[in-house]
């Protein structure tokens, strides 16, 4: 049980079902493309993350409370060492040893660490295989498919903006696996490698429609669309 003393399998299943309606509320097509238990899969490793989070902070905190005691236990030792109203401070060569261990530099790390191994899991999370008209079993999505599929003009991606990822829209594909990018706030960014760019929208996998659009212009794909939102009425 938590400490409101529901069972933690209640409290988890509460917590899917939240993440699933507030997500297929947001976008329904994502929402169909992700396969049942991956909802759950979700909720318990963010409560995994979250407790090992927890516990690099507590080491952290218990560590500074034992070098505290340490520190007054020393001060108290070399008390008679005072001249005046001035205390000399004895730094002795285990002391300075100690205290260079004591950095919240080991602390970060893991923390890092816990956050790429949530990434990585990320990654790893396999979508549901969909079907399509005719019944047939369309492709599942292949791993970090964000940052390896295809993208065409008029797409909506995030796209990295020194170091952070920031909503964009693709506006020109270039050879080399390269694009021109337009950021939300207008600002523009050329030649993106496809690794910096990340895919919101998994494609529609299998369809027997499917069109490469990335030669065409933005002109061009408008009338396609307008041509395809015609075509399924």
């Amino acid at each position: 049980d938590d400490a409101t003393g529901i069972p933690e399998e209640a409290t988890v299943e509460a917590v899917t079902a939240e993440l699933r309606r507030r997500s297929k509320a947001v976008d329904s097509g994502t929402y169909e493309q992700v396969d049942d238990a991956v909802w759950k899969q979700t909720v318990e490793r963010l409560r995994q993350q979250g407790q090992e989070l927890l516990e690099v902070h507590r080491d952290m905190y218990l560590a500074a409370i034992e070098e505290g005691r340490k520190r007054k236990a020393e001060d108290a030792m070399t008390a008679h060492l005072d001249v005046g109203n001035e205390r000399r401070k004895v730094m002795s060569p285990e002391r300075i040893q100690r205290l260079s261990l004591f950095r919240v530099q080991k602390y970060y790390d893991k923390i890092n660490q816990a956050k790429a191994d949530l990434l990585k899991w990320s990654y790893e999370v396999k979508t549901a295989p969909t079907s399509d008209a005719s019944g047939g079993a369309k492709a599942a999505l292949p791993e970090n498919w964000q940052f390896t599929m295809p993208v065409k003009v008029g797409d909506e991606v995030e796209a990295d903006l020194g170091g952070a990822m920031f909503p964009a829209t693709i506006k020109k594909v270039l050879p080399g696996n390269k694009f021109d990018v337009q950021f939300f706030d207008g600002d523009q960014e050329s030649g993106l490698d496809r690794s910096m760019i990340k895919l919101l929208k998994p494609p529609n996998l299998g369809s027997s429609d499917d069109v490469d659009t990335s030669k065409m212009t933005p002109k061009q794909l408008k009338r396609w669309k307008k041509a395809q939102k015609q075509k399924n009425r």
